[in-house]
């Protein structure tokens, strides 16, 4: 099991990310096949097993249906520790145009989501827009 630092980082990873995939409006199957992908291979979710990670994700979709994503965002990038803030901004910039498309509160959320972290604008544009340029 995850130390409590951890799962609370992956917790909020995993809100970032969902609010991304909410900023739309909508969920496309390429987001959801990004996300399930994600869920399964990437490093951040590797030490959380299946009866942690899915009582964390509910937790993650009730507080969305429940709050404001631009207070959570802001409230999750404060979990993230320093050295995983460029990680979770690329993942995040990438979820955005997983659909191939840039639209709805995406590019807000992701100003956002940069400035909550603490990155240089100039860092977090380079990124956002090498994400762009795959579209």
């Amino acid at each position: 099991m995850p130390s409590p630092e951890h799962r609370a980082f992956v917790e909020a990873s995993m809100g970032i990310l969902m609010s991304v995939i909410m900023a739309d409006g909508k969920y496309s199957e390429h987001e959801f096949l990004w996300w399930k992908q994600a869920q399964n291979s990437h490093p951040l979710f590797a030490d959380v097993p299946p009866e942690a990670f899915n009582p964390m994700l509910q937790h993650v979709k009730a507080r969305l249906a429940a709050e404001s994503w631009k207070t959570l965002v802001s409230e999750w990038a404060l979990a993230v520790p320093p050295q995983q803030r460029l990680v979770i901004f690329e993942l995040a910039a990438e979820l955005a145009v997983a659909d191939k498309e840039l639209e709805g509160k995406e590019p807000e959320l992701l100003r956002q989501l940069w400035h909550a972290l603490g990155l240089p604008d100039d860092v977090a544009r380079a990124i956002f827009m090498s994400k762009i340029e795959t579209m």
